[in-house]
């Protein structure tokens, strides 16, 4: 995966996230997948990054 690509349109601070841009709080990837984890949601809170696969390095991460 090429991190230093960073998609403008994506902004990012997970910083442990596979597709984090290497120099600057932005996406890697052309789209992300935004989902919820509420049958109802109606707080930033009630929502997932999808597409998030931790990096290899990280610790704590499946």
């Amino acid at each position: 995966m090429d991190n230093t690509y960073a998609n403008r349109s994506i902004r990012c601070t997970v910083d442990n996230c596979r597709f984090h841009n290497d120099k600057e709080n932005y996406c890697s990837l052309d789209s992300i997948q935004v989902s919820t984890h509420e049958k109802n949601p109606t707080k930033v809170e009630c929502t997932d990054c999808s597409s998030f696969m931790c990096k290899d390095s990280c610790k704590g991460c499946n």
